[in-house]
């Protein structure tokens, strides 16, 4: 989950209050397709102003993602339903919550005193670069940025906050800190989330044709090999690694010295071995697991708490973001979405069409 949010902030992070500039409309896609001007407070997250400039590019971005999965072709139907909202709704809260968790990364950064270093600028500044570098040159990555409704200033806005939740999580990560979590906190969170901690030997058979019955046989005679030295060692822990080194299709093993954390249902395992993992005791180990891409045994370890951390992290920046004393002004419930979508595609296809150039 970490990894996701971060990703998030990334990617979708809101702007700074001067994104758009001064209090005109015309401060990008975004602010000229809504109408609104950009420094309007459309929404207090515990007391922190959130403009409409940042605002609205989380809606974008929800708007976005619901004509990606969402249109068949015909335009959206902003009154369908997902989740038991109509997708306008949907799209207006989806922003919310992305930017109730932005000012929640931000207000965390003030409380705790994490700021932006200058290694952090030194590496916002190769990040640009090489951006930049992918898209072609500046002027390139620039005229992406502008449909997105970004510019330099607001993509390294974007940058920093990534940074300010890494500060973030490095200091809940150094123990005896403000943000460390109590003893025995990871692991209530662990048996209440239901993570398994597992390491495994996979035959894969991905190279073998489904119908050839003896070539499937020959890849489960081998776990079956594997398994029959395993049951008869005296100590299964080591030589399951042992054995894995030898058995194991695995290419990225290295990446996993303490196994596979997991929680049931999330996609690091099949399912059949997932239901292998939850018959099993720590320390017991499975008999040949048969599933879609090959055969496995499966050893089950204590719960891998290192691995935990980063979503334990993540689920108390999100119940606060959850929790917030959230309040929104007039401006923001009178906010078409449709229309403004609408009024979005249309500036886009005209920025398009002057070649790039913002008017």
């Amino acid at each position: 989950m970490k990894r996701c949010i971060a990703f998030c902030l990334a990617l979708g992070a809101a702007l700074s209050l001067t994104a758009c500039g001064g209090g005109d409309t015309e401060g990008g896609l975004l602010c000229e397709a809504s109408g609104i001007r950009p420094d309007t407070v459309l929404l207090s997250v515990d007391g922190r102003d959130v403009s409409a400039q940042r605002y609205l590019y989380w809606l974008a971005y929800a708007c976005d993602y619901i004509a990606d999965y969402y249109d068949s072709g015909e335009g959206i139907q902003w009154g369908d339903t997902v989740s038991g909202q109509s997708l306008e709704d949907y799209a207006k809260d989806q922003a919310l919550q992305n930017a109730a968790l932005y000012a929640t990364v931000e207000t965390w950064a003030e409380d705790y005193g994490c700021t932006l270093t200058d290694e952090d600028r030194t590496a916002m500044d190769r990040e640009w670069a090489a951006r930049a570098a992918q898209y072609g040159g500046e002027e390139a990555y620039l005229a992406v940025l502008a449909r997105m409704g970004l510019d330099r200033a607001e993509a390294e806005a974007i940058s920093g906050d990534y940074y300010l939740y890494e500060h973030l999580y490095d200091l809940y990560c150094t123990e005896g800190s403000e943000l460390a979590p109590a003893e025995h906190d990871l692991e209530t969170f662990a048996q209440e989330q239901g993570y398994l901690t597992v390491d495994h030997i996979w035959l894969s058979t991905a190279a073998v044709d489904p119908a050839d019955a003896e070539a499937v046989a020959a890849c489960r005679a081998k776990a079956e090999e594997a398994f029959s030295k395993l049951n008869g060692s005296a100590d299964p822990a080591h030589d399951f690694a042992v054995l894995a080194a030898t058995y194991s299709d695995e290419t990225d093993r290295d990446q996993h010295p303490s196994g596979y954390t997991f929680t049931v249902g999330d996609g690091t395992l099949p399912a059949a071995c997932e239901e292998a993992a939850q018959a099993l005791e720590e320390g017991q180990f499975s008999g040949v697991v048969e599933a879609d891409d090959g055969f496995y045994l499966i050893l089950r370890k204590p719960v891998d708490l290192e691995a935990v951390a980063p979503d334990y992290f993540d689920a108390l920046l999100q119940a606060a973001a959850d929790s917030a004393d959230i309040s929104t002004t007039r401006t923001y419930a009178d906010l078409d979405v449709s229309r403004f979508y609408d009024e979005l595609i249309a500036a886009r296809a005209e920025l398009d069409a002057s070649g790039g150039e913002v008017a």
